[in-house]
């Protein structure tokens, strides 16, 4: 049984590859317990895992309100991908999930707004996006 369901936890995963690896998503915390899935990095509340059953990195943010459920960032197959985006979410996102209880529809779209303007600061992409209250953050008013 066990088998099965990692099975289909393979299939899902490698789909959602061909789908849009930056795709916000909720995912259950317990996947990332072991299984062929290896912690790699963490900063912050982001986190860098490799998983070897289907050679992707993916990057969470642990939502401490939610102790079983994590925002999955994305999901990429290359390994380059993974080690130029994490850094950037790793600085740029901590005004966000230190000052709103972030979700998946509303982290997608600082995601995207990080993703297709990478040179802009946390500030930027608070304006862009509407998330005007991230600007009181510490770490933007430095």
């Amino acid at each position: 049984m066990q088998f099965l369901g990692r099975l289909l936890d393979t299939v899902s995963s490698v789909s959602t590859l061909f789908t849009n690896p930056y795709r916000v998503r909720d995912v259950p915390l317990s996947d990332y317990g072991g299984g062929g899935k290896v912690l790699l990095k963490t900063e912050g509340r982001i986190v860098l895992y490799k998983n070897t059953q289907c050679q992707s990195w993916d990057c969470l943010l642990m939502i401490p309100e939610t102790p079983n459920m994590t925002l999955r960032l994305f999901q990429v197959g290359s390994e380059e991908d993974a080690m130029n985006w994490f850094p950037q979410y790793a600085l740029k996102l901590r005004p966000f999930y230190e000052t709103l209880p972030l979700k998946a529809e509303s982290a997608q779209p600082i995601v995207d707004c990080l993703r297709s303007h990478p040179d802009w600061s946390s500030a930027h992409i608070a304006v862009e996006t509407g998330l005007r209250e991230c600007l009181k953050h510490n770490y933007v008013q430095r």
